[in-house]
């Protein structure tokens, strides 16, 4: 879907990364914190978060006394990631790449992507580039776990409420408006406004263009197939070992570096 925006307008900036921070603080779950520090419970190896945002996962994975590394795209988000890790006295080995471009071959003994972040991509040849890029800096006998959202072919229109939140004196609030989906790219966008408030003063606004693609189950059991994996399973909504439903709100694939 051709928006009419560069690169630049998908990324989190300042406001965006301090709304996802007051939205989803550390210690947020969505059953996603406890299903992958179970699944990696028994990994002694180097663990990487690629897309690790605030540290909302990668925090409580070094809590569990595992190794972890992550990067992301946006600088803001690591600049709070930092934030995070240095409150609670952890230190947060994370730097800024993505998905497409990063390759540290063979390093890690597990790659995990929580809460559908790999949707973030652009297209298609870009998923399949990073799943390549993934499978490379695995360790042979290492695990990818990502989470898919299935896909959705209907939305809501409309411009959802606004919602807000007190950080102090400022009022941040946000407004999504311009949902579309598109059943042909496999693609739902809508449009993202951030806005901080003082004293009845509006300070700043970003202005972000939300997309994410859609896989469907075999399709992306065919991808990381020919991304080179192996012992491909998929987990419903959290559930370990549960096939995987349509009503789900996620599925997570975990497959294997030969």
């Amino acid at each position: 879907m051709d928006t009419g925006f560069d690169s630049a307008a998908w990324s989190y900036g300042p406001l965006a990364s301090l709304v996802y921070e007051v939205d989803k603080p550390v210690g947020t779950s969505f059953g996603d914190v406890e299903f992958y520090t179970d699944r990696l419970r028994d990994v002694s190896g180097p663990i990487l978060e690629p897309a690790v945002g605030t540290g909302r996962m990668m925090i409580p994975l070094l809590e569990q006394g595992l190794t972890v590394r992550g990067y992301d795209t946006s600088a803001s988000m690591l600049e709070q990631c930092r934030a995070n890790c240095a409150e609670r006295g952890l230190t947060a080995d994370v730097f800024e790449a993505d998905m497409v471009t990063h390759r540290d071959p063979g390093a890690y003994a597990a790659i995990v992507i929580p809460t559908g972040s790999f949707a973030l991509l652009p297209d298609r040849a870009s998923a399949m580039t990073a799943l390549y890029a993934l499978h490379d800096s695995l360790a042979p006998g290492g695990r990818l776990i990502v989470d898919i959202e299935p896909p959705s072919f209907a939305t809501d229109t409309g411009t959802d409420p606004v919602r807000h939140w007190w950080r102090g004196e400022r009022l941040l609030t946000l407004t999504t408006w311009r949902k579309e989906a598109d059943p042909v790219s496999q693609r739902a966008t809508r449009w993202l406004r951030y806005e901080s408030w003082k004293d009845g003063v509006l300070e700043r606004t970003e202005l972000q263009v939300f997309s994410l693609l859609w896989f469907g189950l075999a399709e992306f059991t065919a991808l990381l197939e020919r991304a080179g994996f192996i012992d491909i399973v998929v987990h419903g909504g959290y559930r370990p070992g549960a096939a995987p439903l349509a009503s789900d709100d996620v599925w997570t694939f975990e497959a294997t570096r030969r």
